[in-house]
């Protein structure tokens, strides 16, 4: 597994700061020429770049994740058991389906599930993880405009991936104002944060 930290030098040293919590191989700052396409775009190349067969995955977080204790072993431990190839580690608050939301993770709660699978949506980029052998196709499919998160939703559900989100999260989000839109939304923060001990395989569908 690779792990890269996306930056913006706005914030100053978030960016390190993270990359160095988490033992990150990259750190990819925008210091204003990429934007946050293209930033991301930057990390997941470094990231295949640097992957051997060993690693299963290929992880990005924005500097405004705030990783769980333990997160290394924690990651490690729910992509063993991920039931979809790409994994977002933040599932959080803000969104106009924020309602929906709520209902879908009580629904979960009630089978055990620790993964609810959407089909092909990515509802944020604050922490991603996918598997080493898409990593290639996703950066050639994503363009260097747009919002990243819309970007990949519509590549994984044109190629017809699932996107699995962890419950709880393995992340929050540190709910810094925004730096590509003046809209203030409400608060963004992860509906719940924590671990599992062991994570199981069993997912809630939410469509």
């Amino acid at each position: 597994m690779k792990i890269a930290v996306v930056a913006d030098e706005r914030r100053g040293d978030m960016g390190s700061k993270l990359a160095d919590t988490v033992g990150a191989d990259h750190l990819s700052v925008d210091d204003g020429t990429l934007g946050c396409s293209r930033n991301h775009l930057a990390a997941w190349s470094a990231l295949a770049e640097s992957m051997g067969p060993e690693d299963s995955h290929a992880v990005v977080l924005e500097e405004d994740a705030v990783p769980v204790d333990g997160f290394r072993e924690q990651l490690v431990s729910a992509l063993s058991v991920a039931p979809a190839s790409i994994v977002s580690l933040y599932l959080g608050t803000g969104y106009i389906n924020d309602c929906r939301t709520k209902g879908v993770l009580a629904a979960a709660d009630a089978i055990g599930a620790h993964w609810i699978v959407t089909n092909g949506i990515v509802h944020h980029a604050v922490a991603l993880a996918v598997r080493r052998e898409l990593v290639l196709p996703m950066i050639g499919s994503v363009g260097e405009f747009g919002a990243i998160d819309g970007q990949l939703s519509r590549w994984a559900r044109r190629n017809g991936h699932a996107v699995a989100y962890s419950s709880p999260s393995l992340v929050d989000h540190c709910d810094e104002p925004s730096l590509v839109s003046r809209n203030r939304r409400a608060e963004r923060k992860a509906w719940r944060v924590g671990g599992n001990d062991p994570w199981n395989q069993i997912a809630f569908p939410w469509h």
